[in-house]
């Protein structure tokens, strides 16, 4: 079946780069016969979405045209885009969306009239309404990223210094060794800028981890992988899995050769 979803990612360089993982823009063919669903995993990040077009779902919440600020992703969620669907984003780096918009949204929230003016988000969205194209619709993005990075608030050096340690596989409770911080302060840190404690933060970073090696190799051994990406055991990292990506290891690995070995056989010619 040919595939109606149109998807481009801007992943910038440069000092932007230390910000903002990528700016995306996705669009459905009109034509589509069915609703086009995306597993979208957690990474305890943040960002917001413009929808231009059609409603489109977020797990269960519907979201109609316009602006929408996400909430820091602690578990995997599920976006439904129907034909004619047009949606552009940005993702950020951790903590990253709180130093931009200033605040920590629990649920996607639409965007208010009363947030725009600092942040100059309604003329945001009409200048994306106006873009045509996926291309076109990034620089306007881009742009408008560009003149955010003379107003951001600094991410403190030590939560910085507290999230590199973790990614190094530092214990969340001795964090308080490698930064200048007691507990108590990274432990506020990390509740102010990214609304969870430093070890979910970990357990997301974890789970992340494995999914970018099952990606890349499926038939890995899921005793093995536990073990070198810091979980106790397999039956740990199946629990973690779970709750964080909603789905298993041994499911997703074999999910991501299903996905292979049917890319293959479309593309494969046909004989006689």
């Amino acid at each position: 079946m040919p595939e109606h979803l149109d998807f481009t990612l801007f992943q910038p360089k440069g000092r932007l780069a230390s910000i903002v993982q990528g700016v995306w823009s996705t669009s459905v063919a009109i034509h589509s016969p069915n609703n086009i669903k995306r597993w979208l995993h957690s990474d305890a990040c943040s960002g917001f979405l413009f929808n231009l077009s059609e409603p489109i779902q977020l797990n269960d919440l519907s979201i109609s045209t316009g602006g929408v600020l996400l909430p820091v992703s602690k578990q995997a969620q599920t976006i439904t885009l129907p034909p004619g669907a047009v949606v552009v984003g940005v993702r950020f780096h951790p903590a990253m969306s709180f130093a931009i918009l200033g605040n920590i949204y629990q649920q996607a929230t639409q965007i208010k009239k009363s947030e725009t003016n600092i942040l100059s988000l309604q003329t945001l969205g009409n200048q994306l309404e106006q873009a045509k194209g996926h291309y076109a619709r990034i620089v306007v993005f881009y742009r408008w990223l560009n003149t955010m990075l003379l107003t951001i608030d600094n991410i403190p050096a030590p939560l910085m210094s507290a999230l590199k340690a973790l990614e190094d596989k530092k214990s969340p409770g001795e964090l308080s060794n490698h930064v200048l911080l007691s507990q108590r302060q990274i432990e506020r840190h990390f509740q102010k800028w990214l609304n969870m404690t430093p070890k979910y933060y970990q357990r997301i970073s974890r789970v992340k981890n494995a999914l970018k090696v099952l990606k890349l190799h499926p038939e890995t051994a899921l005793a093995d992988l536990a073990l070198s990406i810091g979980f106790t055991d397999q039956a740990h990292m199946t629990r973690e899995f779970k709750y964080i990506a909603r789905i298993t290891p041994k499911h997703y690995a074999q999910k991501v050769i299903d996905d292979k070995s049917n890319a293959l056989s479309i593309i494969k010619p046909k004989v006689g």
